[in-house]
């Protein structure tokens, strides 16, 4: 398949969890602050079995007082580093998949929350470099 749509918050996580449990190099994050708290609970047995795995896993995310403490509990699996300035919800991984969310999560019920899935090698590689550029600039949580 090239391309899908999920539909609702819990399947998209669904799905996320599976691009991570098959992810084979990289998995590459970038959330809202609230998304940040739903990572740790939906994500964090994923992210601790891709770790162990050799799987570098980075996530930037605005870090707040209300989150500080979910950025560092991810810190053990991950490589979190604080977004600023920028909203955007997605994810790739082994710079072939790409998952985006078309919503905003802070005004969006989560039963109608949407995800777009992609399978384009062409497309991740040109998104996770841009990601990398605003990557470097941004301060990392430990």
């Amino acid at each position: 398949d090239l391309s899908g749509s999920l539909r609702g918050r819990q399947n998209i996580y669904n799905h996320l969890d599976m691009m991570i449990r098959d992810a084979e190099k990289t998995v590459t994050i970038v959330t809202t602050a609230e998304g940040l708290n739903r990572k740790l609970e939906a994500l964090m047995p994923s992210f601790e079995k891709a770790r162990k795995r050799k799987i570098i896993i980075r996530i930037a995310a605005p870090i707040t007082q209300a989150n500080v403490k979910i950025a560092k509990e991810l810190a053990k699996v991950a490589e979190v580093r604080n977004l600023e300035g920028m909203k955007a919800r997605f994810t790739i991984v082994d710079s072939n998949q790409v998952m985006f969310m078309l919503l905003d999560d802070e005004t969006t019920h989560p039963n109608y929350d949407i995800g777009v899935w992609i399978n384009t090698p062409f497309f991740a590689r040109t998104l996770e470099q841009l990601f990398e550029l605003a990557w470097q600039k941004m301060k990392q949580v430990k």
